[in-house]
């Protein structure tokens, strides 16, 4: 009866899905046989990845697994914590209008928030992927704007490229003077399936509570109503904010990218898969 009841439970919240807001399902073992790991070939400088193929991918092993030693396991999951931090960054849209008719003062107005995470630089930019939702707005004119960890103010960042299906986008930002920066590898566990029960870590700004990293574990692959493509399911908390932020294993490598939760609930999160992202950074030309 009560697995009766949480099936039930599960039917009727999905009816109240949000953008990062969060959702749990039964615990789903997994084999340890080895798989050949695919890499999609590139048609016409595209590539694509189908819901049956993962079931081709090769299970991801890490040494960091195995740590028996409490203190050394803290040291890794606090390195991680603090990598991935240095990664985040805030993200606002915001429109600029005219304070007074008579005057040129302007007025600066915060019309959404979220998060993002820098995945690439080059001699002069930083780039950073987020969800399309966080930059979309109903006002014209809009900007956006980014804050990482170490700044004390916003400043203006470039739209590069966005997908409003995937609800993916990329944006750049110069580099100045930022030393206190990270960047999330994207490419380590990118064609590996993720393992039911493995840790994995949150990281973005909830509520504006900026660079908050919190812990769970991967559930299962999911499907969500109107999205095309399987999503990553956790129980890492996250919330209105979080939008954007990554979702990382416990070396720290992209898993993927945190977009949507339940309203009233912070037990069930749901990100873009890794190799999404991946699809549509190639796909845009954004990578080789």
């Amino acid at each position: 009866m009560k697995k009766f009841l949480i099936f039930a439970a599960i039917i009727l919240m999905t009816l109240f899905m949000v953008s990062c807001d969060v959702f749990q399902l039964p615990f789903f073992e997994t084999t340890t046989t080895e798989r050949t790991t695919i890499n999609p070939t590139k048609i016409n400088g595209t590539i694509t990845f189908e819901d049956e193929d993962y079931q081709d991918l090769a299970l991801y092993n890490s040494s960091n697994y195995d740590i028996e030693d409490v203190e050394e396991y803290n040291d890794l999951l606090l390195t991680t914590k603090n990598h991935i931090r240095l990664a985040n960054i805030v993200v606002n849209t915001v429109i600029y209008s005219q304070k007074y008719p008579w005057g040129l003062e302007t007025e600066r107005q915060v019309v959404s928030q979220g998060s993002g995470f820098i995945f690439m630089q080059d001699d002069e930019f930083f780039y950073a992927i987020t969800n399309f939702h966080v930059l979309d707005s109903e006002y014209q004119g809009t900007k956006a704007e980014i804050m990482t960890f170490s700044d004390t103010n916003f400043s203006e960042a470039e739209i590069v490229t966005f997908d409003e299906s995937l609800d993916l986008a990329v944006l750049k930002f110069s580099i100045n003077e930022r030393t206190d920066v990270t960047v999330i590898d994207i490419f380590e566990r990118l064609y590996y399936q993720f393992i039911p029960g493995e840790l994995v870590l949150a990281v973005g700004n909830p509520s504006s509570l900026n660079n908050n990293v919190t812990f769970g574990e991967f559930k299962s692959m999911e499907t969500l109503k109107d999205v095309n493509f399987k999503v990553i399911y956790h129980d890492a908390a996250i919330a209105n904010g979080s939008s954007g932020g990554a979702l990382v294993d416990v070396d720290g490598n992209l898993l993927g990218v945190n977009t949507w939760g339940l309203e009233d609930s912070d037990e069930f999160s749901f990100a873009i898969p890794n190799y999404i992202v991946y699809m549509f950074l190639i796909n845009n030309g954004i990578l080789d």
